[in-house]
């Protein structure tokens, strides 16, 4: 059976959809205040910066601002497991490996779905 080649762009929009649905409930929801000093401000912020670019990257015809966001999406969960690393990461690893495998793919693919 080959691949349903068309389905390909519904399931970048899906991934698109889906992380920035993902961002919106982990990270935008539970946004801490303006503490400029805290690690996780930082990573939310970012989360939710080039989640948005990734959807605005979506509509534009160069892959460059989805390549881009992708590998800021890819990194930052490689950051927060470097992050927490002495502590038990089996609870919280499905947590990042969700935003790093769509951030890998959009990094790797860009549009070209």
């Amino acid at each position: 059976m080959k691949p349903f080649k068309s389905g390909a762009i519904i399931a970048a929009w899906l991934l698109r959809i889906t992380i920035l649905w993902f961002v919106y409930e982990q990270y935008f929801i539970g946004f801490p205040g303006f503490d400029l000093k805290s690690f996780p401000f930082y990573i939310h912020t970012a989360y939710i910066l080039f989640t948005v670019l990734l959807l605005a990257g979506g509509f534009m015809q160069k892959p460059a601002l989805t390549v881009l966001s992708g590998l800021a999406i890819f990194v930052l969960p490689i950051v927060q497991l470097i992050h927490a690393f002495p502590k038990d990461l089996l609870p919280v690893l499905l947590l990042y490996l969700l935003p790093l495998s769509v951030g890998f793919y959009f990094f790797t693919h860009g549009n070209s779905e």
